[in-house]
């Protein structure tokens, strides 16, 4: 098996067996300025720190892939209620300094079979930094 990377006890990986990755992963981060109005001038900009990071992705869990699309979705719907903190893992890199928390997950229950059960899903996956004080 070839692990991609991961997040708490949710790991990317591809193997014969079953495939778990991500696709389109964005990540974005920016710096907050403080507006000071100056009379009869131009405004002047004060750096006053940095924005929240954020990471978002999208999983797809196929049972022709090998993934129970059900037991994946109950991990991430676990994580955000128990409001799970971890690094997030990618190859050999750990984004941003700090670890990060699930904000948010869209669910796509997009395949059922005849019998009612969940063949595909995609999960759309939003994160923040967990900023430490």
């Amino acid at each position: 098996m070839a692990v991609i990377g991961s997040w708490s006890n949710i790991v990317f990986s591809v193997s014969r067996r079953e495939i778990k990755t991500f696709d389109s992963l964005k990540w974005n981060f920016g710096a907050k300025y403080a507006t000071h109005e100056v009379h009869l001038k131009d405004p002047i900009l004060e750096f006053v720190g940095t924005d929240v990071e954020t990471i978002s992705f999208s999983m797809l869990f196929s049972a022709f892939l090998g993934v129970n699309p059900m037991t994946e979705i109950n991990k991430l719907h676990n994580a955000v209620r128990k409001g799970k903190v971890s690094r997030l893992i990618i190859g050999k890199k750990t984004f941003g300094k700090n670890k990060w928390v699930i904000t948010k997950v869209e669910n796509q229950l997009e395949r059922y079979d005849n019998r009612g059960n969940l063949l595909a899903a995609k999960a759309n996956v939003t994160m923040q930094a967990y900023g430490v004080r």
